[in-house]
């Protein structure tokens, strides 16, 4: 059984990963099947090193050796490989960034690995890429990608950025939504009009960062109604103490937050709620933290993020559990999805990562 790899790096804003694919073709449709897949995670994020890039060159490079560690040495040569920035890099500043990205890119380039034609090898990653490959890699787990009708919403909480990426089915969706969020995408042979938008600036630690600055007082504290107990915080070498606030719990923190989301033009596509969706990353993290659902991930209801965040809310020992699923429950009600939509919280599907990875793989071997 011939198998085809391929070496994806995902440099996010929290840590590092290198994710190695193999794959085979399947004799009957003649279609890619996921075979196995190697997953290792060095923090922190590559942005960390803007004022050293050889030390963030040297976090690559140990990622590539374990990759090589999983592929045979006979395929290396034929395998291709790529690293994209996300969030992270997105909000270093332009010089600091194309340093670190030119550093990181030489150690591609000794790797043994193939950059391949059309692939930079190693970018900052568009929005509108993580979006569509989040939602490739859903719905080809999902075994849904030759079914648009049928395909699952993709919702992605990333440290910096979030996306949400699906294929409208209804005709109103196509007609109300901003021009810029719909993309012609090729779907198994197919050009279909994907939805697809990334709200940099909330991801989860970057909308705590927001949250925290929009309720600093006058004398430069952070007093924040999402926290009964003071704590302290770093984000991207910013510090944050921060103090408790005498009437702090979930209704207070939730009008703050939403206060925050309404300052970011957030599209409510109106087909969400009759939509099968797929939320990961940080979703996934937050819900299994506060015992929603378990390490193999399940469904829940937004009312149920909800009702986790009101507990929390009034916890006297929470620490950053109640500003986080305030959060992650305005974000999505501000999609438009109801207090009773289920949704399906996963960090795996069928024993693989849920990630945008997988679907830049497929289209790094698409391109070979």
């Amino acid at each position: 059984m011939e198998k085809k790899h391929a070496v994806i790096i995902d440099a996010g804003s929290t840590g590092s990963r290198v994710l190695a694919f193999s794959f085979y073709k399947s004799a009957v449709t003649g279609e890619l099947v996921l075979h196995d897949e190697l997953w290792h995670e060095v923090k922190p994020g590559l942005s960390s090193f803007a004022d050293s890039p050889d030390k963030g060159g040297e976090t690559i490079l140990q990622l590539i050796q374990i990759a090589k560690g999983r592929i045979p040495e006979s395929h290396w040569a034929e395998t291709p490989i790529s690293l994209k920035a996300t969030a992270g890099l997105r909000l270093l500043p332009a010089e600091k960034a194309k340093t670190l990205l030119n550093t990181v890119k030489s150690t591609l380039l000794n790797s043994g690995f193939k950059i391949v034609s059309g692939d930079p090898g190693v970018e900052i990653m568009s929005d509108l890429e993580e979006g569509i490959f989040g939602w490739v890699t859903v719905n080809f787990l999902l075994d849904k990608l030759g079914e648009p009708g049928d395909s699952a919403v993709a919702l992605d909480l990333g440290g910096g950025s979030t996306q949400i990426s699906f294929l409208p089915v209804h005709v109103s969706t196509l007609q109300e939504t901003p021009e810029q969020f719909l993309h012609i995408k090729d779907i198994s042979g197919v050009e279909t009009s994907i939805y697809t938008h990334s709200y940099l600036g909330l991801g989860l630690m970057a909308a705590r960062k927001a949250i925290l600055q929009a309720a600093r007082t006058q004398n430069g504290e952070y007093v924040n109604p999402c926290f009964k107990k003071a704590e302290s915080w770093s984000f991207h070498g910013e510090e944050f103490s921060i103090l408790p606030h005498n009437g702090a719990d979930f209704n207070t923190c939730h009008q703050l937050v939403s206060s925050v989301l309404s300052s970011k033009n957030i599209h409510s596509p109106s087909e969400l709620e009759a939509r099968s969706i797929v939320a990961f990353s940080y979703f996934y993290d937050r819900a299994v933290d506060s015992n929603l659902i378990p390490s193999s991930g399940g469904q829940l209801t937004l009312a149920q993020y909800r009702q986790a965040g009101e507990r929390w809310c009034t916890d006297l020992e929470a620490s950053f559990q109640c500003i986080d699923l305030t959060f992650i429950y305005a974000l999505l009600s501000t999609y438009g999805i109801k207090d009773s939509t289920p949704i399906g919280i996963y960090k795996k599907i069928n024993g693989h990562e849920t990630s945008w990875a997988l679907g830049a793989a497929l289209d790094l071997l698409s391109r070979q």
